[in-house]
């Protein structure tokens, strides 16, 4: 069903001038993720969640199997390209390269689809491939980059400041995409700035959670989604690679983002 409804996608017509710039932009700014690659820099499986400290809602820790390569955003989407996507910024705090934000779960899910039948018709994408939200589980695997520690960078909080905008160092959403380090995989933001939806829907916690890396949508509370990574206006425990919050799927907030995802789609 899901495979037909984005193969129906009603064809957009082909971008042009600076649209396609941004575009081409934003296609070249995702990284290729390879589970079980023969360097071993992406392993197969994560141990998702933690079984002490953090929150219950991170609980019981699991193992999450991957099997098929996609590609993530290295960025959060930044405030050009939504408004390239789709004709406006909803933002509060301005700015081009600003992660965009004031965005409800259904209008990143929006923008997503849209970019979809941009990209294809701009031939930037195959005819199978889909931007889409992260599963939360790929997410997570993505934002951890290989580790097992609480951040990506370790279990230091003191170095914080080096990789995340937080409520001891942002005075608002201000500062373009990608002003701190990197995680271990060249992800930027992935702890900070903006919370960052999932497609998944919200669950109390891990009981039952897919093992496969798939979106979790059976069940759980329907109203609401899952934001994860923390904001500028969170403290550093609220910041690292479990961490995960529940929002009513309307909510607009400028502390909330969306990151891509870019994956083929399969029969």
């Amino acid at each position: 069903m899901i495979l037909a409804l984005i193969l129906s996608m009603t064809p957009a017509a082909e971008p042009a001038g600076d649209q396609t710039k941004l575009l081409v932009t934003f296609r070249n700014e995702f990284i290729a993720i390879t589970p079980g690659d023969v360097d071993g820099r992406f392993p197969k499986t994560l141990t998702m969640g933690r079984e002490q400290g953090g929150d219950d809602s991170a609980r019981p820790a699991h193992e999450v199997s991957f099997i098929d390569s996609f590609e993530v955003a290295k960025y959060e989407v930044p405030q050009n390209l939504w408004e390239a996507v789709m004709g406006e910024n909803p933002s509060t705090w301005k700015g081009p390269r600003n992660s965009v934000e004031m965005l409800s779960v259904d209008d990143a899910q929006q923008f997503c689809q849209r970019a979809t039948q941009l990209m294809r018709a701009a031939r930037l994408i195959g005819p199978n491939q889909v931007i889409r939200l992260p599963s939360e589980s790929e997410w997570e695997y993505v934002a951890r980059a290989g580790t097992t520690t609480l951040y990506s960078f370790g279990n230091d909080v003191e170095q914080i400041d080096d990789y995340a905008w937080h409520t001891g160092n942002a005075a608002g959403n201000d500062p373009p995409v990608g002003a701190k380090k990197p995680n271990p995989w060249g992800l930027y933001d992935v702890h900070g700035y903006l919370w960052e939806w999932c497609a998944d829907t919200w669950h109390d916690n891990y009981q039952g959670a897919p093992a496969d890396g798939s979106v979790w949508a059976l069940e759980g509370d329907a109203r609401q989604g899952v934001l994860r990574g923390g904001s500028w206006k969170d403290k550093a425990d609220q910041l690292t690679s479990t961490h995960r919050r529940a929002a009513n799927r309307n909510l607009r907030d400028d502390a909330v983002g969306l990151r891509c995802v870019l994956a083929e789609v399969k029969e």
